[in-house]
């Protein structure tokens, strides 16, 4: 597909607002998704994996159609939705897609499911080498660790923004 478009939607409830679109959306148009995050929690008994929304509250329409037929098609539906409350840069037309430097970056940080999965990796002195995930190769974008929680904060651009995020990065050694 060609164009990424943004809605601001109601946080939780990102799944139910693809899930409307992708019903009145011509399959090889438009399809509704949003990023997700895998996030792990480990415990002394067990392992658990978690998705949660990359960006609480916003999803994202990949689509062929050009802005004016993409905001004609979707303005016909998304008036009956009671989570969607409406598609970004509707007043500037040049703001409406997300530009190609950032749908590019979320596509290599996510696999074919839009899921950024986990990273692996070890920190030597006060440098940090993640050697297996989207994150590998990647460690300048690294702001903040948390060992304990398994989580690192990056920064990403998101419509013009620089936004941090919250990635799953398990840390396997440290050494002096």
């Amino acid at each position: 597909m060609a164009n990424w478009y943004v809605f601001f939607v109601e946080t939780g409830r990102e799944q139910k607002a693809c899930d409307f679109l992708n019903r009145f959306f011509n399959i090889e148009e438009s399809v509704a998704f949003f990023p997700q995050i895998e996030l792990i929690f480990r415990n002394s008994k067990t392992i658990r994996k978690e998705l949660k929304p990359m960006f609480p509250g916003y999803i994202f329409t990949d689509s062929v159609l050009n802005e004016t037929e993409f905001i004609t098609e979707t303005y016909k539906y998304i008036r009956f939705s009671e989570c969607i409350y409406k598609l970004l840069g509707t007043e500037n037309k040049t703001y409406m897609k997300v530009n190609e430097y950032e749908k590019n970056f979320l596509l290599s940080l996510s696999n074919e499911s839009c899921v950024v999965e986990e990273s692996k990796g070890f920190i030597v002195g006060d440098k940090i080498i993640v050697t297996s995930g989207p994150l590998a190769g990647r460690e300048s974008i690294i702001k903040k660790i948390d060992r304990h929680k398994r989580r690192a904060e990056i920064e990403v651009t998101f419509l013009g923004d620089v936004r941090r995020v919250s990635v799953a990065l398990e840390i396997i050694s440290k050494i002096p």
